[in-house]
């Protein structure tokens, strides 16, 4: 039974402070000063993804400065790349429906909160395998509210399903 009580209290003490989080982060960011000017061309460059009238209401403090024509590497092929800058598009305008769409099909929401950071994505950095699985670091800034800024980086992990396509299986 003290196995249960401490299961529960662990899940509501992290819902809680998730939670939390998430409401400061959206307070701080109304009552922001003035936003950069590349958030302007992110939202006017072309997307594969689908966007909705929420994604222009959202806080635009995301962007995506890496240089896709410059991503080279031996692991990365064209349909892995393409998925990647799906994804982080995705991240950056913060759209839930496209970010999905680029993700496995057995992935679900777990990594929604995510699309909750406000990052400046820069690069895409060396690609290696474990386990089967292709590992892709991206860099970048997390821009806190406060106006300070932290670098940070996304491992997107590829594995390739039954039909031999690369699916994107977890981030950290």
């Amino acid at each position: 039974m003290n196995k249960l009580a401490l299961g529960i209290a662990t899940l509501l003490l992290s819902t809680t402070l998730l939670a939390a989080c998430g409401n400061q982060e959206s307070t701080n960011a109304n009552n922001s000063g003035p936003t950069t000017s590349s958030n302007v061309t992110d939202s006017n460059s072309p997307d594969s993804g689908s966007t909705t009238g929420k994604d222009n209401n959202s806080e635009l403090s995301s962007s995506d400065n890496i240089n896709w024509d410059e991503v080279k590497d031996p692991l990365i092929d064209e349909a892995m790349k393409s998925k990647l800058k799906a994804s982080v598009d995705a991240i950056v305008i913060k759209d839930v429906e496209a970010f999905h769409k680029t993700l496995g099909p057995n992935v679900g929401t777990a990594h929604d909160y995510l699309l909750d950071n406000s990052v400046e994505f820069t690069d895409v950095g060396e690609a290696h395998e474990e386990d089967g699985r292709d590992l892709v670091p991206v860099q970048g800034e997390n821009r806190g509210n406060s106006g300070n800024t932290s670098n940070m980086g996304y491992t997107f992990y590829f594995e390739k399903d039954n039909a031999s396509e690369w699916q994107i299986v977890s981030i950290d």
